[in-house]
């Protein structure tokens, strides 16, 4: 496009304006920005420098503004400095730039999906904690990391391991396996191995507090005493927010109850007792319910009574047998009855 064919295009351009302004479909500043957009790019000033010196008159105004008003006057850019200089002193962030959760995920959420990584064998959910790290961990030995899991295996079993096979412990019960079953030997502290913790569940299962203290008797402070018994807390399967359920390993249960109700046949006469109280506390509520109804029934008899005598007794009729009513106006066979104290008659249907 050359010199003339460019000032053609302005000179169109300027008459359109010119024709729009005089119609008054635009006005004059609407124009000007409309004329502000055709100018050249070289000929425009610098978006930044237009945007300063906008801040520059709207500070201007306000200050004039609040001028009689020196109190409430604040400079915002002196406390965004401010703010910047004490974040990099702290060298800390401030306490809502990151709000932790309430809740402990782990309790309810066995895999979380946002923090699993592709190990490129599959994926794994990474534990930091453990081994330093990922990054750690590529750079150990065959050495390191079997060093490293001997510490946390006997971390974690809270001794060493034998020196020998022969001395490792064994299972009270089958005195031959040697595999204890974690949760009985960790937080129960009893040397049983899985197979005859499956086999005698009736020294090895687990009881929730209310089994404690519906079939053994026993209270809530002995319960909750951790110097009596050892106990496992897991989440409350009915609902997150109820309290951590208990569970208690039933021999030591039993060997409580025993010592305080006095051994097995003293905790049967608990149980005795217990069952004819509450049979004698049904018996009781099943007489005052009892007394109850007959005051009630009592109440109503005497109420019909003084109906009786103040509008007299109830009638009851007694209608004499059906005799021939003849046939009403639509063609149909009626039948009549009185009743032998009122008279009172009444025609009938005969179908």
């Amino acid at each position: 496009m050359n010199a003339e064919q460019k000032a053609r295009i302005e000179a169109n351009r300027q008459r359109a304006l010119a024709r729009l302004k005089s119609r008054g479909i635009i006005r004059d500043d609407q124009a000007k920005q409309i004329e502000s957009r055709n100018t050249p790019a070289s000929k425009r000033a610098a978006p930044d420098s237009i945007a300063s010196q906008d801040v520059t008159e709207n500070r201007a105004k306000a200050m004039k503004l609040y001028a009689p008003h020196p109190d409430t006057r604040r400079d915002a850019s002196a406390e965004t400095s401010l703010r910047d200089e004490l974040d990099k002193d702290t060298g800390s962030k401030r306490p809502l730039d990151k709000i932790r959760p309430t809740v402990r995920k782990q309790d309810y959420i066995e895999y979380d999906l946002a923090t699993m990584r592709n190990s490129n064998g599959g994926f794994i959910n990474f534990d930091e904690d453990e081994g330093g790290g990922s990054e750690n961990r590529k750079n150990q030995s065959l050495e390191e990391w079997q060093r490293a899991q001997q510490e946390r295996r006997a971390l974690y079993e809270d001794a060493q391991p034998p020196e020998h096979p022969s001395l490792a412990p064994k299972c009270v019960e089958c005195h031959i396996n040697t595999e204890l079953d974690p949760l009985l030997h960790d937080v129960f502290k009893l040397q049983v191995c899985k197979a005859c913790a499956k086999s005698l569940p009736e020294k090895y299962s687990l009881l929730t507090k209310t089994e404690c203290k519906e079939d053994y008797f026993l209270t809530d402070p002995e319960l909750n005493d951790n110097a009596l018994f050892n106990r496992f807390e897991k989440p409350n399967p009915h609902s997150g927010t109820f309290a951590r359920m208990q569970l208690f390993v039933r021999c030591q249960i039993e060997a409580f109850a025993y010592q305080k109700w006095g051994g097995e046949t003293g905790l049967d006469g608990e149980w005795q007792r217990r069952e004819e109280a509450k049979a004698q506390r049904r018996e009781k509520k099943y007489k005052e319910k009892m007394r109850e109804m007959r005051v009630k029934t009592r109440a109503q008899e005497y109420t019909t009574k003084l109906l009786n005598r103040k509008h007299g007794k109830e009638h009851v009729h007694a209608f004499s047998a059906a005799v021939d009513g003849g046939v009403n106006e639509d063609g149909i066979r009626m039948v009549k009855r009185r009743c032998f104290e009122c008279g009172l008659e009444t025609q009938e249907i005969s179908i």
